[in-house]
């Protein structure tokens, strides 16, 4: 075969390369691009070529999430937590007139509804509640028993003074409504002789009166802010102070504070437990408010309404937009399922929660195991998915 036949050759095979080219460009350009992820407001299900760059999406509707929120869930949490409290100073005041067996049973019982009332919004920490720190006015254990003892004796005090934080709020009460050693009718009797203390024990309720009606008072100025606050995740809108305080209470105040310190957890020396430092100590019951915190919590992340089962936008649903997953489960889903496992836990173990202690070491560290595990998925998984800094700080090393 001669040069110019190799020559011819070439050529030949060069232009049928040239061809199916051009076959090949023609058969892709004739095929209908256009933006194919389902999740695109303009999804072309005909389209054969992805051009994903021309997908539009719809954001997800923080203030429908935010308004929700805040008027199915806080104002009437809150509006709950004035309304108990104002019967528990009306128990108060009624048996400071008239001390007598039944009515001390009805102020004990009137104690327990409104600290209950204050589970369900105690995670609420932003806002109204952070501007007078509620939570340190309202629910700090252990209770200063020797405090509250000289200001019963002097009667002189000021409870709008914040070194008196531990000798007042349900805590205090606690130890008034309970005192260790004595009976229903010796605790009447010494309210009976001692008029400084059913003065000291009307002022407390009636404190606890005064803060959940400036919080509800507050809640209707600041509502509009927080609900058009909407512009962005970023520090200080009212998603950041939505999450931030829901974390930093979950992880300081219920996982720490309620299960955590009394368990020893965070003692780095001896990791003894300490059963005085449970909540309602006194009272010698301990988790029903435990549960009630969390139950309210599950409600208020996923957007369910508090007066009811009506089911809104919430965090949930937000996570669930952002494709936030954990394991390839749902980071939703995941944590929804660990508060019911936190609160299955909890319902293994025995009231008082002082004697659990001792008796059922294990199991709670167990539940206090379980505990822990929601901290990572709220903390990182959902402030990573939402977009959300952390802006409290704590030294607990998780």
């Amino acid at each position: 075969m001669g040069a110019n036949q190799n020559v011819t050759m070439l050529s030949l095979r060069i232009q049928k390369v040239f061809f199916f080219a051009i076959i090949l460009i023609l058969s892709f350009s004739c095929r209908k691009k256009g933006c194919m992820d389902p999740n695109a407001t303009n999804f072309d299900s005909d389209a054969e070529l992805a051009d994903n760059t021309t997908c539009l999406y719809v954001d997800f509707e923080r203030s429908e999430m935010l308004a929700n929120i805040c008027d199915n869930y806080i104002i009437p949490a809150y509006a709950d937590f004035n309304e108990k409290t104002t019967i528990l100073n009306v128990a108060a005041t009624t048996f400071s007139s008239d001390p007598t067996d039944t009515k001390f049973q009805l102020l004990k019982d009137a104690w327990k509804i409104a600290l209950l009332s204050w589970q369900q919004v105690s995670f609420i920490d932003f806002g109204p509640a952070e501007f007078i720190i509620l939570k340190n006015q309202v629910n700090i254990y252990p209770t200063n028993v020797s405090l509250i003892s000289e200001n019963i004796s002097l009667g002189v005090y000021d409870l709008g003074n914040s070194s008196n934080n531990d000798a007042k709020g349900f805590q205090a009460l606690d130890y008034l409504l309970h005192m260790p050693g004595l009976n229903e009718q010796e605790q009447v009797a010494y309210f009976i002789g001692e008029d400084n203390a059913l003065t000291y024990l009307v002022e407390l309720t009636n404190d606890l009166k005064n803060n959940a009606q400036y919080v509800v008072n507050e809640w209707e100025v600041y509502k509009s802010t927080f609900r058009s606050n909407n512009g962005s995740n970023a520090v200080g809108s009212s998603v950041s102070n939505l999450v931030n305080g829901l974390c930093s209470y979950y992880e300081t105040y219920i996982r720490k504070g309620k299960i955590g310190l009394p368990l020893g957890a965070f003692n780095q020396f001896t990791q003894e437990i300490d059963p005085t430092l449970v909540e309602c100590y006194y009272h010698q019951e301990s988790l029903p408010f435990i549960s009630t915190a969390l139950e309210g919590m599950k409600k208020y992340i996923n957007g369910v309404s508090f007066n009811g089962n009506m089911n809104g936008l919430g965090l949930d649903d937000y996570m669930d937009y952002v494709g936030a997953t954990q394991n390839s489960s749902s980071l939703s889903t995941v944590i929804s399922d660990q508060i019911d496992l936190v609160l299955g836990s909890l319902g293994e173990l025995n009231d008082p929660l002082s004697n659990e202690l001792a008796v059922n070491e294990s199991g709670v560290l167990d539940t206090y195991g379980t505990m822990q595990q929601l901290v990572p998925y709220m903390k990182v998984d959902m402030t990573s998915a939402l977009g959300v800094l952390i802006t409290y700080q704590d030294n607990d090393g998780d």
